[in-house]
């Protein structure tokens, strides 16, 4: 659209907000998405067939559009297209937090000219996935492997056996001494390590790779781009213990970018977090705090780093 300068003018008299000629623009746009789903059956003896069951996604498809401009098709040495990358993404809820995407640098060459030749080219991949005790569990069933019962904890004879009994029995009494102690929460029932009431780990774990067409120059033909693998643990001991480990991992360098570890730790009215931190150069910090839950003013603070040119 084109006004005359007079108009533009009385409109805008400096001539920075208001442009008076504008290309014409007739563009369309193409997508694609698609979503396989599953339903769940429904549990053995339930009568409500009103209730809808549950679905799964199964794989779940989603393409970036594609734009093309007629009007620019027109302009000497141009072409329509005006997509440089195409992306695409893969979502699925039979892994936990799955996620993989693909993206592709579609020409070689400046895109909405005539010199640019059609040459996809892959140019990053990303995947994303978490691990959970009930993911081992749901591979184990696909191969045919089935959890043993837990058989029910032996009931508590400890009160019932020290009463009346002697100072000696009650001072010892949940003592690992006496075969009729108390039993800790957890052990033998699946705790972690044992020691009773560690709650499951959960690890996500993230991979990427990226690379450009320069990579494909006779200088950097073998250049690995940039790959790396990320991956975070956080998991209970037991009861009282909470633990993060995260760490990155460079594949083409074959070094790790830095390790991170913390452990928090509950000793009743007093809360006791650790960290340490390392980077690839060298550099590491290390800290340790203690701290009372009613008067958070009544605490022990340790730090420690390190800095390497």
């Amino acid at each position: 659209m084109q006004v005359s300068d007079a108009f533009a003018h009385a409109i805008d008299p400096t001539g920075r907000a208001l442009n008076s000629r504008t290309d014409p623009q007739q563009t369309i746009s193409l997508g694609f998405s698609q979503t396989f789903e599953a339903k769940l059956k429904p549990p053995p003896g339930d009568t409500a067939s009103e209730k809808e069951p549950r679905k799964i996604r199964l794989l779940s498809i989603s393409t970036s559009g594609i734009g093309y401009n007629f009007e620019q098709a027109k302009q000497p040495h141009h072409t329509g297209w005006q997509t440089a990358t195409l992306s695409n993404t893969f979502l699925s809820d039979l892994v936990p937090s799955f996620q993989l995407s693909i993206s592709h640098d579609l020409w070689k060459g400046q895109v909405g000219t005539d010199s640019a030749k059609f040459d996809p080219f892959l140019q990053s991949i990303s995947a994303s996935f978490t691990v959970t005790p009930a993911t081992l569990q749901g591979l184990g069933r696909l191969f045919g492997l089935r959890s043993h019962p837990v058989a029910a904890p032996t009931p508590d004879t400890t009160a019932t056996q020290c009463a009346g009994a002697s100072a000696d029995c009650r001072r010892y009494q949940g003592s690992s001494r006496i075969p009729y102690g108390p039993r800790v929460p957890g052990m033998g029932s699946g705790g972690a390590g044992g020691y009773g009431g560690g709650k499951g780990f959960t690890l996500g774990i993230s991979l990427s790779s990226s690379r450009s067409r320069g990579d494909t120059t006779p200088q950097l033909r073998h250049a690995p781009g940039r790959q790396t693998t990320n991956l975070n643990l956080a998991f209970s001991p037991t009861r009282n213990w909470t633990a993060n480990w995260s760490t990155s991992y460079d594949m083409g360098t074959r070094q790790f970018s830095y390790h991170s570890l913390s452990f928090q730790r509950d000793l009743r009215r007093w809360h006791a977090s650790f960290s340490f931190n390392k980077t690839a150069a060298g550099n590491f910090s290390f800290s340790l705090n203690i701290t009372l839950t009613d008067q958070p003013d009544i605490k022990f603070d340790y730090d420690q780093n390190t800095y390497v040119r």
